[in-house]
């Protein structure tokens, strides 16, 4: 694939699919990213290093212990032949889901003492997949630090087993943060919310829900990047893992594609015909109230203008990913998504569909049922938003 050898292709395809070249994600990429100056992030050492997840029942163990040198069971992933196929790729990017350290997180050894201790702070334990995709990265010493992967935000324990794709949240790195000396202000965030955006932390987001990926248009809340085709999911997770380590190192390109492919993989089940009288009723509503924006048979669209929006217009207004607009998310699976809303400000479609939100009366923040904006179908009679409630919750 010419991602994978063509600098002039990469470089164009970012280019093509950052939406405002002014904001500090584009510019930041626009002066690093295949480049060919002096600057290049192609210049930084790949780094594919030895890793090993770490199982429950080190949870019983002294937390000294997780840095211990890895071993036989830690080893890097293979890359011979990776590209031979898109589905070795989606094997690699499977693998690399759950063992590629996506950002080192050394202070969170002392949340690993126990399995409570992981649990409080929202970490699944899981007797095969480990603790909440946490690694053991072997460092040059020898020794080994622990690092996030992308199975930590991008997995959640659901009916008793894990969902791959479906948001944690209840995640909350923040209060993690916070506890471990960092600024205080990350309490604020909450659970299934991180800022991967500020320094200051203060642009806290929904974590995303992976599963629908495939039927994007566009990534981020803020529709900062348009998703041309695979490469640009794929471009997008390669800056991401190079940021999360500090631009000192950067992924094998080939880990960086298996993963937009294995991500695009996680698909969201496709919906089925309404089943019952309530939910005919509900699509008969959707196609009125709904479809413009959210377009069927993705049920997602374009970017849509802050303003028609009328959530909290922080983020769309960002100088970091901001582009004046927020994303149309793919409804898909979204009645088993959780929290709503760029802000996670709504926890279910019931609340989304209440208009008693919109009250000032109503107690403001997250995860709160004060929050004005988005207010289609609000103004439909009780009946009808549980029609609709219905009809959405079956996608």
């Amino acid at each position: 694939m010419r991602y994978l050898h063509d600098r002039e292709f990469r470089r164009a395809e970012l280019e093509a699919s950052l939406v405002r070249p002014s904001n500090g994600y584009s510019k930041l990429r626009l002066a690093h990213y295949a480049s060919g100056d002096s600057q290049d992030w192609e210049r930084l050492p790949i780094a594919n290093p030895r890793t090993a997840s770490v199982s429950a029942a080190e949870l019983d163990l002294d937390v000294a212990s997780l840095r211990r040198p890895l071993g036989s069971e830690g080893s890097a992933l293979r890359l011979d032949g990776a590209a031979s196929s898109k589905e070795a790729l989606r094997q690699l990017g499977e693998q690399a889901f759950f063992r590629y350290p996506a950002q080192l997180a050394t202070s969170i050894v002392p949340t690993l003492r126990s399995r409570a201790t992981a649990e409080h702070y929202g970490l699944w334990v899981d007797a095969s997949r480990g603790v909440g995709g946490i690694v053991r990265v072997e460092t040059a010493d020898g020794n080994s630090e622990l690092a996030y992967t992308c199975a930590t935000c991008h997995v959640s324990r659901h009916d008793g087993s894990l969902a791959i794709g479906r948001a944690n949240d209840r995640l909350d790195l923040g209060l993690l943060m916070a506890d471990m000396g960092g600024s205080q202000d990350t309490r604020s965030w909450g659970p299934g919310r991180v800022d991967v955006s500020t320094p200051a932390g203060n642009e806290p987001v929904r974590i995303a829900d992976l599963r629908p990926v495939r039927y994007l248009g566009y990534l981020h809340h803020d529709a900062t990047v348009q998703k041309r085709s695979v490469v640009s999911l794929a471009i997008r997770i390669e800056t991401l893992l190079i940021t999360g380590h500090f631009e000192a190192r950067r992924p094998p390109r080939e880990v960086a594609l298996g993963l937009a492919v294995y991500v695009e993989s996680l698909v969201s089940p496709e919906p089925q015909a309404p089943t019952g009288d309530a939910e005919r009723r509900g699509a008969a509503l959707f196609a009125a109230q709904c479809a413009r924006c959210h377009v069927p048979p993705t049920f997602t669209g374009r970017p849509v203008a802050i303003e028609a929006v009328g959530t909290d217009p922080a983020l769309g207004l960002s100088e970091d990913r901001g582009t004046g607009m927020y994303r149309v998310p793919s409804l898909l699976g979204v009645g088993s998504r959780g929290a709503l809303l760029h802000d996670a400000s709504l926890q279910t479609l019931d609340e989304l569909f209440d208009p008693v939100r919109l009250s000032d009366g109503r107690s403001a923040g997250v995860n709160a049922r004060h929050v004005r904006g988005h207010a289609f179908g609000l103004a439909l009679e009780p009946s009808q938003r549980a029609d609709l409630t219905a009809y959405v919750s079956s996608l």
